[in-house]
């Protein structure tokens, strides 16, 4: 990729796209108030068939908010409940640590007094980073969670006798598999998807999850994870999620039956590897995604109905669209809300961070539940409602025979509409390996041979030069124009290609394993120790881009109460170019910091410094 299109790239996160002041806002964002006897972050929200709002908290409570906008405690004492399923008003699936309980009002007096268990027989720890995610349940009554992995801290290497020795349910499996990793499976079913049927029956469904910290199910049934980028993660995802699939984190192998870890090798894993439906890069598309949830309103959300919406737990809410080409589930996305917070299209209060809680009400609002910890966030409860202006946005973006369709919610001019040169798009994939994440690798700028503009400017069809499964496209196309004169709102976006309509569809979709000359670390990633001083700061943009700028922000101002402000703390750059690296090598797990020690080479660390330095270190 060349370096003048990270900059562009990097331009289109920082809001510089040319968004014309004069443009109406689309969408308004309200702080929903709550009592102050509600503690800990928002872990669960939806709604009940009669339209009561439930939400759960990190510290175990069950609230509800009737239509009048009263609120009650309807259930206390859980254990970091992370999904609910309200069945009534009266009776509330939760998804908590140790089980699938079912919390009941039988007396009708608004508190739940009977909590059954159906489902618990998986491994239970006490390490900070254990939970059981969920909750979905399709129409037979079954319901679907995730036991997530157990966290190593940032260097997997070091012992894990902080906290004293508790009880532990399910029998200590220490095995290792393969290499040492951040995230470890050392108790039952720890890293699997599970189903419990009505009758609380237990059954492993699935494999390969890191912590996927959402879970949801489209309209027609098909279920879909939202997993974190980590070990052998090279990105965060939507996940399609079917029996027996792998998923890439293969610590929780040991649990399946007749699972023989003396002959397993990488490549057999990146083999059985399902690569994410779309994936979310690293960066531009945050750092750790949430609940996906589907919008049914009917158009009371705007011109999006169909497709899914997930908040990450940066700045940010994802749109994304999914289509299943040659039987394999893949999409794209784009930013929807944040990255800046006095967008043009955005009128209200600003985004919170940690927002990874989602659920559309009954009349249309998308609800955001926010959830502090980790190093950043803020605790709340927001609501996104449609003002009725329709944002000039690419709705769409679909694979075609020799290329791709994008269509438009507003209609286009046809003079910018129609010229290649309005178009960018590049592609990359990812390494499939033991380290946190992956750099981008196999970057190349696609050719666009013709576009094909409709005649009422609502689509267009990019002709490509090359077309090739197994990678991700970046589009790009901040010169577009309505026919108004209005920018698109949000012009990059990403699709993954899992699958060409021919029926080409590469083992490990958008990832391939290093080559055997790829050993060295520069080597496979392209960054010499030795940057010149003619490409260091480009270098470090890009750097900056895919690691940094989740947490960081385009604009160098951090996550209040986590990530630094390199602008506002003028500290944090007063540090020497020593301490700094050794933290961008080490990380901070209290910051919630993960380490690039391994993922990033020493000139790449040393260039994205630079950057920092050059970009914000002067203001």
């Amino acid at each position: 990729m060349k370096p003048n299109t990270l900059s562009n790239a990097l331009r289109l996160l920082l809001g510089l796209a040319g968004l014309a002041s004069s443009a109406v806002a689309g969408y308004r964002l309200e702080n929903v108030t709550y009592p102050a006897a509600i503690r800990g972050g928002i872990t669960g929200v939806t709604f009940s068939p009669t339209g009561t709002l439930v939400v759960a908290t990190r510290y175990g409570e069950i609230w509800m908010r009737d239509s009048a906008g009263a609120w009650r405690q309807f259930a206390r004492g859980l254990n970091e409940p992370m999904g609910l399923v309200a069945e009534s008003d009266r009776v509330v699936y939760v998804a908590h640590r140790p089980e699938l309980l079912r919390a009941s009002d039988e007396d009708g007096d608004g508190r739940a007094e009977t909590f059954a268990a159906l489902g618990g027989q998986w491994g239970l720890s006490n390490n900070y980073h254990s939970f059981f995610f969920g909750l979905r349940r399709d129409r037979d009554g079954n319901f679907f969670g995730a036991v997530s992995l157990e966290s190593a801290a940032a260097n997997p290497d070091l012992p894990k006798t902080n906290q004293p020795p508790l009880v532990r349910r399910g029998k200590r499996d220490p095995r290792l598999i393969l290499e040492a990793t951040g995230h470890r499976s050392e108790i039952p079913w720890s890293g699997w998807a599970v189903r419990i049927t009505p009758d609380g029956k237990f059954e492993p469904w699935a494999s390969g999850f890191r912590q996927a910290n959402g879970i949801g199910m489209s309209p027609d049934g098909d279920l879909f994870f939202a997993d974190n980028q980590g070990d052998y993660k090279p990105s965060c995802g939507l996940l399609h999620v079917e029996r027996g699939d792998f998923h890439g984190m293969v610590a929780s192998l040991k649990w399946e039956p007749e699972f023989d870890a003396k002959t397993f090798t990488t490549e057999q894993a990146w083999r059985r590897y399902k690569s994410p439906a779309v994936v979310f890069p690293h960066g531009p598309m945050g750092v750790s995604g949430g609940e996906p949830t589907w919008d049914t309103t009917a158009g009371r959300f705007g011109p999006f109905a169909g497709q899914v919406f997930v908040g990450d737990y940066s700045k940010l809410v994802i749109r994304s669209s999914l289509e299943r080409v040659a039987g394999v589930w893949q999409g794209v996305c784009f930013p929807f809300l944040g990255r800046n917070d006095s967008a043009a299209v955005v009128s209200g209060v600003p985004l919170n961070a940690g927002a990874t809680r989602a659920t559309f009400a009954p009349d249309g609002s998308l609800y955001l539940g926010d959830a502090g910890g980790w190093g950043a966030g803020a605790d709340g409860l927001q609501r996104v409602v449609w003002d009725g202006h329709v944002t000039p946005e690419v709705r769409n973006m679909t694979l075609t025979e020799r290329g791709f369709l994008l269509t438009f919610t507003k209609p286009m001019s046809a003079a910018t509409l129609a010229n290649a040169a309005n178009y960018e798009l590049n592609r990359f994939r990812y390494y499939y390996h033991h380290k946190y994440g992956s750099p981008w690798i196999d970057e190349a700028r696609v050719g666009i041979r013709e576009v094909r503009p409709a005649a009422d400017g609502l689509s267009a069809e990019l002709v490509l030069d090359d077309l090739r499964a197994g990678f991700v496209y970046e589009l790009s196309v901040p010169a577009l124009r309505t026919t108004d004169h209005e920018p698109i709102a949000n012009p990059l976006g990403y699709y993954t290609a899992n699958a060409l309509r021919n029926g080409d569809h590469p083992i490990g979709g958008t990832t391939r394993l290093p080559r055997p000359d790829e050993s060295s670390l520069d080597a496979k990633q392209g960054a010499s120790a030795e940057l010149t001083s003619a490409n260091t700061l480009s270098a470090g943009e890009k750097v900056y881009r895919l690691y940094c700028v989740a947490c960081h922000q385009p604009n160098g101002r951090g996550i209040p109460g986590g990530a630094a402000s390199f602008v506002d703390d003028k500290s944090r750059l007063a540090k020497t170019d020593g301490e700094l690296l050794q933290t961008i090598a080490n990380g901070s797990e209290a910051k919630g910091m993960p380490s690039f020690g391994t993922s990033l080479s020493q000139g790449q660390r040393r260039a994205v410094l630079t950057y920092i330095r050059s970009t914000f270190g002067d203001r």
